[in-house]
């Protein structure tokens, strides 16, 4: 086996992120997995109106700290209001959904944390994110 890279610090800022706009949210990568054993953080920015569908993650909890706007959060089946100050933590396997609710753009700090380390196939953001192309069947 393989030894594991040494990591190291990172100090950056939100500024020079790598951003990636998908699925109309733009994603500011903060901590990106490559950087990190086993956490990712991103700075996230819905439009007004936006909702992503309920879903779930088998391989990492996720908590979000909410920045700017309003939104809901759906938590198995219970709806959450949330703005500025608000945090959710949500485990691995739960059902949940964001929907920006305000008149402008609801903007979160989300930490992802994979207890059994990252997908093998999905080691690095871009990776992930070309995953979650062809997941949802996007051609780009």
């Amino acid at each position: 086996m393989p030894a594991k890279e040494k990591k190291r610090p990172l100090v950056s800022t939100i500024e020079a992120s790598q951003i990636t706009n998908f699925l109309d949210v733009q994603f500011s990568v903060l901590l990106p997995r490559e950087r990190s054993e086993s956490v990712e953080i991103l700075l996230e920015r819905f439009p007004k109106d936006l909702a992503f569908p309920i879903h779930q993650h088998k391989e990492c909890e996720q908590t979000y700290i909410f920045l700017e706007g309003i939104g809901e959060v759906n938590l198995e089946g219970k709806v959450h209001r949330l703005e500025k100050g608000g945090i959710v933590y949500i485990p691995r396997l739960t059902d949940h959904a964001v929907r920006n609710i305000g008149d402008s753009e609801l903007v979160y700090i989300v930490v992802e944390t994979y207890p059994d380390g990252y997908l093998a196939n999905e080691p690095t953001w871009d990776s992930h994110i070309d995953a979650l192309r062809t997941h949802y069947g996007i051609k780009e």
